[in-house]
């Protein structure tokens, strides 16, 4: 996997400029939030980065990308043929770029490449992504997300991660109470999945672990203060959680998080973390008939047991308690009925269009039938 060049703290998006005069570059394509962009205060500060550059912007595209949005990117991108790409805004932003940037440097259909029947082969032109969100972590990663008749597809590749990001805490000071909880607890969910999951290394947890600590030490204060040093922690520990899963990827949370925001129009990381506590039970109580990490089921619980520690509980059920009041305590709903689901023809929908993707990388196995009584719990 490549390496990434990393700024990170207060102040950090001056470096820009300097950034792009080693690139020599001249023409920037930037893909920006349609509304994110001037209320983050990253407008304002581009100008004075991109002065004297022929810029093309592109936001026309929704808020979970979709195919025709990739194809409208990819057209305007050859069309500017530009120099270097830049990303500014939240998950999705930062997603369209990677995924713009890497389909324009390739030949033939792009629905090849999302539906895996033709491999990435060309590098892209290079990338810099900046989060205005402190959540998603997709600065940090190596794939990108995309829905094709409200299923989610994934494209992953090392050409996909950006080469450069510059994560700046002062574009997040802008957000809402929500915006900035759903953010953290999509982070949270990141790197509590990273922790057990079947791919997990020893770096990756090291990642989830400090991401962890700092999200429960500074959300209640960033949700509920906006604190400066709060919201630079949580933007810390997107990055980290993004650093994480870009190891190991999602697990069961994900997996299911994908058709609830589809589906239910929900935000996606609150979509996420509203499964997460049952799903942390769930695998606490993995068995020797049921594991699917290849360490073993002992392994599985170690890890469990790791987590609750991290977490500051001595058990799995503390640890569902924790995660419920750290999501009350930002202001979220915890049922799935608060959110407009309600019926089991809901639970229905969710479990029969699960991410399979993700639910392989779940340290416990999990069918159709198990999931709808996780969902059934938090209805």
């Amino acid at each position: 996997m490549k390496k990434q060049k990393e700024f990170i703290g207060y102040g950090e998006i001056e470096n820009l400029s300097a950034v792009l005069s080693e690139y020599a570059c001249r023409n920037v394509f930037l893909v920006r939030g349609r509304d994110s962009y001037r209320l983050s205060g990253s407008e304002k500060a581009f100008k004075k980065q991109l002065a004297g550059l022929n810029l093309r912007d592109f936001f026309d595209f929704e808020v979970n990308p979709k195919i025709e949005d990739i194809i409208k990117g990819v057209k305007a991108l050859k069309e500017h043929q530009p120099d270097l790409v830049i990303a500014v805004g939240g998950g999705s932003v930062i997603d369209m770029a990677k995924m713009v940037n890497i389909l324009a440097a390739q030949e033939g259909e792009i629905n090849s490449y999302l539906k895996g029947n033709k491999k990435i082969e060309k590098k892209p032109l290079p990338l810099i992504a900046v989060p205005t969100t402190c959540g998603s972590g997709s600065e940090a990663t190596h794939f990108a997300a995309v829905y094709i008749d409200k299923r989610k597809f994934s494209l992953a590749h090392e050409f996909v991660l950006p080469d450069i990001s510059i994560v700046d805490p002062q574009f997040t000071l802008s957000l809402s109470k929500y915006l900035i909880a759903v953010s953290a607890m999509d982070a949270f969910s990141q790197a509590i999945e990273s922790y057990w999951s079947v791919n997990s290394t020893a770096e990756s947890m090291t990642y989830s672990k400090e991401a962890i600590e700092m999200i429960i030490r500074n959300l209640a204060d960033a949700a509920k203060k906006s604190s400066r040093n709060a919201l630079q922690e949580l933007s810390r520990a997107a990055h980290f959680s993004g650093k994480a899963i870009n190891i190991t990827k999602t697990t069961a949370a994900h997996a299911l998080s994908y058709a609830i925001t589809s589906y239910f129009n929900v935000n996606h990381g609150h979509a996420v973390s509203l499964t997460l506590p049952e799903i942390f039970i769930y695998n606490s109580q993995v068995r020797d008939n049921d594991v699917t990490d290849k360490r073993g089921a002992a392994y599985v619980r170690k890890a469990i047991g790791q987590l609750n520690s991290i977490l500051g509980t001595s058990s799995a059920q503390d640890s569902k308690a924790k995660i419920i009041n750290l999501m009350q305590e930002a202001g979220l709903a915890t049922r799935l009925s608060a959110v407009g689901i309600k019926s089991r023809e809901d639970l229905e929908k969710i479990s029969s269009n699960v991410n399979i993707e993700r639910l392989k990388n779940n340290p416990r196995l999990l069918n159709r039938r198990v999931l709808k009584e996780i969902l059934g719990r938090i209805l």
